[in-house]
C-alpha cells in the first residue's frame, strides 16, 4: 500500500472530502490526511491569519464544519510543515488540496498543487470560449477575474460557499443558465461531487471539479 499525503489549508480530518477522493484513488493507494490548521481555533486563525490588503483570499473548513478565511501567504509556512512532516512519516506522494496559488515548496516526493493542473484542463477543454467560474466567497471574486485571465482564459465569476450548503450553490449556479459559458469549474477544493452534479442541473452547463481531476490524475500516475 503506498500513501498519499492529503494536506488541506484547514483542519483534518475533510470527512466532507475524503469519500470523493478516496473513490478516484486507484486500489494500493491510501489517503492520509493533514491540516495546516490542526493546532489552531477559529479565533487562532482570525487573529494570526488575518489576510492584509493584497493579500491572496483563500477559505477553507475547520474540524467542525465552520468556515475559516485566511491570507493565503500567510498559512505557507503552515503547509510546509505538514510537507514535512507526510515525507517523514513516508508518504509517497502528497497533494495539497486547495486551488489557490502558492510559492514554490520544498519537497522530496511528487507534490501536486490543483490549482495549475486545474487552469491547464481548463484552458484545453475550453479553446477560446468564456467559463464560468464558482468561488466560495465574494472576497473571491476580483482574485479569480484577476487568476484566471493572467492564465488565459475568460471568465464569469459567482460565488457560493460549499460550507454553507448546496442551496446556495444551486441559486448561483442557476445564474448561469443561458450565459453561454462553455462549462463551470467550481474553484475550490471544498466543492462536492453532489454539488457537481446540483450545479450541473442547475446550470444546464457541464461541470469541473478539482478534487476529483486532482485523485485521477494521481491514480494515473502511481495507480
Amino acid at each position: 500500500m503506498r500513501t498519499i499525503a492529503g494536506i488541506t489549508v484547514g483542519q483534518a480530518p475533510r470527512v466532507d472530502m475524503t469519500g470523493d477522493l478516496c473513490a478516484h484513488l486507484a486500489p494500493g493507494l491510501e489517503l492520509v490526511e493533514y491540516g495546516a490548521l490542526d493546532h489552531m481555533t477559529l479565533k487562532d486563525v482570525e487573529r494570526e491569519l488575518a489576510p492584509d490588503p493584497g493579500d491572496e483570499v483563500l477559505v477553507s473548513r475547520m474540524r467542525d464544519g465552520s468556515q475559516a478565511t485566511f491570507s493565503g501567504t500567510k498559512v505557507v509556512p503552515l503547509v510546509q510543515q505538514r510537507i514535512d512532516e507526510a515525507e517523514v512519516a513516508g508518504a509517497s506522494a502528497i497533494i495539497v488540496l486547495c486551488t489557490g496559488g502558492f510559492p514554490p515548496l520544498r519537497h522530496t516526493v511528487p507534490l501536486v498543487f490543483p490549482q495549475p493542473l486545474f487552469y491547464s484542463v481548463a484552458r484545453a477543454l475550453a479553446g477560446d470560449s468564456k467559463l464560468a467560474v464558482m468561488v466560495p466567497d465574494a472576497a473571491q471574486v476580483e482574485q479569480a477575474y484577476a487568476w484566471w485571465g493572467a492564465a488565459g482564459m475568460d471568465v464569469r465569476v459567482v460565488h457560493a460557499s460549499p460550507y454553507a450548503g448546496i442551496d446556495g450553490v444551486i441559486q448561483a449556479a442557476e445564474t448561469l443558465r443561458d450565459s453561454g459559458c462553455a462549462f463551470l469549474c467550481l474553484d475550490c477544493m471544498g466543492f462536492t461531487a453532489q454539488m457537481r452534479d446540483a450545479a450541473r442541473a442547475a446550470s444546464g452547463l457541464d461541470v469541473l471539479l478539482p478534487r476529483t481531476l486532482v485523485a485521477s490524475v494521481i491514480s494515473e500516475l502511481m495507480g
